[in-house]
């Protein structure tokens, strides 16, 4: 049975299959953002006829909801799994583990995994909320910060005022290319753009040396989420940046209940 991980964040989907006959092949993540159609991009993805076990980080129910409806009309021999907390074999110390976000749970445990098993290790995800979190020298998930991401200030700055355009993605698509060398913006579209990438690297960098300095050794940094792209540049270059943390941590969870339920040699078939 193929392998198909899925990181179902609130702003997108990402999905990517790992082929049974070569392990090693990992294919190019499909990326659905905002309501687009399902059907254009899954259509298309080279899953074969082999059924499929889909393993899941999800924290959107809705966008979670729409790939398993795709999923029972077009695959119907698949098998879905959301991932729950428990199958997450890293201890935390916080209120409730239950309502703890998955992909903070999840990208915590493979950051810890990336880093040979050992922490202290400080994980930053910067989607639509930017999520900084610690897991300490004994690999114990201790809580972290969660604020607002970039495209959720731009969103809110255009909402809740009369003047200000929306300069959401769509509307800035150059917004990427080396914005912050000068902190002073020449124009409102240019200020507002300093503005909120200026705000996020100054928190994310403030905040993620406080939590790193706060252990001895110091945390080995993880830094993930279609946010920090754009910024990547603006943060320190000792930080290891890894695209796909979540989606590496599904893959790698779904690889271990795929194994867990195959039958060992004196089981019956």
């Amino acid at each position: 049975m193929q392998l198909i991980a899925a990181d179902i964040g609130n702003s997108s989907i990402k999905i990517a299959i790992e082929h049974a006959a070569d392990d090693d092949r990992w294919c190019l993540e499909t990326i659905f953002r905002g309501d687009e159609p399902l059907d254009l991009d899954l259509d298309s993805l080279d899953v074969g006829s082999e059924p499929a076990f889909w393993c899941a980080s999800s924290v959107n129910q809705a966008r979670q909801q729409r790939l398993t409806d795709w999923i029972q009309t077009h695959r119907p021999d698949d098998r879905f799994h959301a991932i729950e907390s428990d199958e997450v074999e890293l201890e935390t110390d916080v209120e409730s583990r239950l309502q703890l976000g998955r992909d903070r749970l999840i990208g915590a445990w493979m950051a810890v995994q990336l880093n040979d098993q050992s922490g202290p290790v400080v994980v930053i995800d910067a989607g639509t909320a930017v999520t900084i979190d610690l897991i300490d020298s004994n690999l114990v998930f201790q809580g972290g910060v969660i604020f607002p991401g970039a495209e959720s200030n731009f969103r809110r700055l255009a909402e809740y005022t009369h003047a200000l355009p929306d300069l959401g993605r769509e509307n800035r698509p150059n917004a990427s290319r080396g914005p912050f060398s000068n902190v002073i913006g020449k124009s409102t579209n240019d200020a507002i753009i300093k503005g909120v990438y200026q705000s996020q690297i100054s928190a994310i960098r403030s905040i993620t040396e406080q939590m790193a300095s706060c252990s001895a050794p110091r945390a080995t940094v993880f830094a993930t989420g279609g946010g920090i792209s754009d910024i990547s540049n603006d943060l320190p270059q000792s930080w290891d940046f890894v695209p796909d943390l979540v989606l590496r941590g599904a893959r790698s969870i779904g690889r271990n209940l795929l194994n867990q339920s195959r039958p060992g040699p004196s089981d019956p078939e």
